[in-house]
């Protein structure tokens, strides 16, 4: 499977489809230094449970960023990738900065939305959390690529994690280009603006947040204020950090339970 390009009026975007079934799952991915769609064929096995039985759509960022863009115009982005697919009543899952668009998704455009599962995220951004938005943002403008990925590793998995994948983690992302870079710092400028919380009432559908107890970016006050404004089914590892989407490969039968109930 190779990645598509849609094209609307103001942007193009890559998009991965993947799956037979009528029902169709929607995959907002969080911050990285490289499109997620380098690694389609890793994320395609990951979900091959889900694509059993979904039509699952992998969305990538637009192709050419402006040198500020929100989050809340992200979403409105994706939101048209969607529609320009004739894509609604979708599971929409999002990891990161991700389920902060797929949060803006179902507020905005409540129709493409009929179940919201949210990963590793936030609703607003506490001190802790901007004080390592911050640091990415800086490392990114003044640092050697190889330091800004080993802050982010550190910051993004656990120590054991760490342990086994920083150094071929830095070695894969370490070619990582400017423009690269620059889509980098500005994902992560984005979220220091976010702001949904006053406005999560307007979500009606089905949610589930899962988290971490260790997440470092998102500590467990910022995932749980999230979950209990929407009312949402909730999954909380006692030793995972923020990645724990790919550390443990069994969540995607959390996820499938949650859709087929």
């Amino acid at each position: 499977i190779m990645a598509e390009t849609l094209k609307t009026d103001s942007f193009e975007m890559r998009y991965s489809k993947f799956g037979e079934g009528e029902k169709i799952f929607v995959i907002i991915p969080g911050i990285s230094l490289k499109s997620v769609l380098n690694s389609e064929g890793a994320v395609i096995r990951q979900y091959k449970k889900i694509a059993a039985n979904h039509t699952c759509y992998l969305f990538d960022r637009i192709t050419k960023f402006p040198q500020e863009y929100s989050v809340k115009q992200m979403a409105e982005d994706t939101a048209a990738a969607m529609q320009k697919l004739n894509i609604k009543n979708a599971v929409v899952f999002g990891t990161s900065q991700g389920g902060m668009i797929a949060q803006s998704i179902a507020i905005n455009h409540p129709e493409l939305v009929s179940k919201l599962i949210l990963a590793s995220t936030a609703s607003r951004i506490n001190e802790k959390a901007k004080n390592i938005f911050d640091s990415w943002v800086l490392y990114a403008k003044t640092k050697p690529v190889q330091e800004l990925i080993s802050l982010f590793v550190s910051d993004v998995y656990s120590e054991e994690f760490c342990e086994t994948y920083k150094n071929a983690l830095i070695s894969i992302l370490s070619d990582a280009t400017e423009e690269e870079i620059s889509r980098f710092t500005i994902m992560s400028d984005a979220c220091l603006g976010l702001s949904t919380y006053d406005e999560l009432e307007k979500i009606k559908c089905p949610a589930f947040v899962l988290g971490s107890k260790q997440d470092k970016l998102f500590d467990m006050q910022t995932q749980t204020e999230l979950a209990q404004k929407l009312d949402a089914q909730t999954f909380f590892y006692d030793n995972l950090s923020h990645g724990f989407y790919d550390e443990d490969r069994h969540f995607v039968e959390k996820i499938l339970d949650f859709v087929n109930a």
